[in-house]
């Protein structure tokens, strides 16, 4: 008994002890595991493409150099960004670059960086895909030509011409198909410089350019989160806007909208109450009513939020009732603003476009209306793909097999999501 309340005793002491010590900060703590929040972005890894083809944008004054400087030194400035910028140079290998962006962008005007022996562009994405994790982003500068590794040309001068349709293209979907399966997202920027120095085609043979301009590439890859996140960021510090802009992954379906109850409105008696519009009893085509809904489309692509992409491929769907698609306007445009109360004025403020429907006839006592946005993926690189570089209009502003490798990527994403992807898909109903 004695023994029982002595470890009681000990047993209390021990626990008024440990108390005692961590209220004053003695006793050990467990170390926390530091998390990177949906809003911040972990890393941002910048990768220079070094093989032999890419040094005739570093010869002389080149746009590549000051694009290239430019990105760098912004990448640089961007926030929230938990670690400082990486920077790489790869042909085969990444390799850690031995310097800070100061010193970077010195090198890209005094140093023969581009010097290294042709790379293989699927081993490439896959180095920068690995870094793009972790709500981290990766960048990478290429030319982006798809090719075979010079022995395999040696023994066949055709192999690039043949089977980069197949091979290559494939080597590339599979890369990027791991990524989409990993939710990683894609971003490409066109941009265009002149080149100074050896050109080689895809039979491996020399050409001197002297300020012939050439396509290069700057992609971006990460999360789709922290992609966006990323895009609007550095788009906002661009001095220098890409010639060209595609991008794969896209953001998931957008399903949320807000419905203005007096912005746009015609007609006398409907009711709002989303996802509902009621009390339309009545309504003909000399008798028609108009309503608008806001919609925030900052995560698309931006080829998506242009009224024209959005006129043309903005799909209403309401059985037999009549119901259409009046106009697109950005949220800038709206007029008549002022007159919005609090509640209306804030849905505004939080979407980046409104649409505006016109309803002519309703036949039954409920209605439903889905509006659908498809996901159509740009196609410019089609026009600058060439499949023979051996001469200067076989080239010229084109990329050899450019189509191939856009193709790879976009079947990898396309594949994932299905045929039916909708950037945008609303659904509400239309009460007699």
């Amino acid at each position: 008994m004695i023994r029982t309340r002595i470890g009681w005793y000990n047993l209390l002491l021990g626990v008024g002890l440990a108390t005692f010590l961590q209220s004053c900060n003695l006793a050990p703590k467990e170390e926390e595991t530091p998390t990177v929040k949906a809003d911040t972005i972990n890393q941002i890894n910048f990768f220079l493409e070094t093989s032999a083809s890419m040094g005739g944008y570093l010869n002389g004054s080149t746009e590549f150099k000051n694009i290239v400087s430019e990105f760098a030194n912004k990448l640089s400035q961007i926030e929230p960004v938990r670690k400082p910028l990486a920077l790489y140079t790869i042909s085969t290998e990444a390799q850690a670059y031995p310097g800070d962006v100061d010193k970077f962008v010195t090198s890209l005007a005094t140093v023969p960086l581009a010097n290294a022996r042709s790379s293989e562009l699927h081993t490439i994405f896959r180095q920068v895909g690995e870094k793009a994790r972790n709500n981290s982003v990766a960048l990478l500068v290429s030319d982006c030509i798809l090719s075979f590794p010079d022995e395999d040309i040696k023994k066949n001068p055709q192999i690039n011409a043949t089977d980069a349709s197949s091979v290559l293209k494939n080597e590339i979907n599979r890369q990027f198909a791991q990524l989409s399966k990993d939710t990683i997202n894609a971003t490409v920027y066109a941009f265009s410089s002149a080149f100074n120095g050896t050109y080689y085609d895809y039979q491996n043979k020399k050409q001197k350019l002297n300020g012939e301009s050439r396509p290069f590439y700057i992609w971006v890859i990460g999360k789709q989160r922290v992609l966006n996140l990323f895009n609007q960021k550095l788009q906002a510090t661009l001095t220098t806007k890409p010639d060209k802009q595609l991008d794969f992954g896209g953001t998931g379906t957008i399903t949320d909208y807000d419905l203005f109850y007096t912005l746009n409105r015609k007609g006398e008696n409907w009711n709002a109450d989303e996802p509902r519009i009621t009390n339309l009893k009545g309504v003909r085509t000399d008798r028609s009513a108009e309503f608008a809904i806001g919609v925030n489309l900052s995560g698309l692509p931006s080829y998506a939020q242009t009224e024209a992409y959005l006129t043309k491929n903005l799909n209403v769907s309401a059985g037999n009732a009549g119901v259409k698609l009046l106009r697109i306007e950005p949220k800038d445009a709206v007029k008549d603003t002022e007159k919005l109360k609090t509640n209306e004025a804030k849905m505004l403020s939080e979407a980046t476009h409104v649409l505006t429907f016109r309803v002519t006839q309703l036949f039954e006592p409920k209605t439903p209306v889905t509006i659908k946005l498809p996901v159509r993926y740009d196609t410019w690189y089609l026009n600058q793909s060439t499949m023979d570089d051996r001469t200067a209009a076989g080239r010229e502003g084109k990329t050899f097999a450019l189509e191939h490798l856009m193709n790879g990527v976009r079947d990898a994403y396309e594949t994932r999501s299905g045929n039916d992807k909708s950037f945008l898909q609303l659904n509400l109903t239309l009460e007699q």
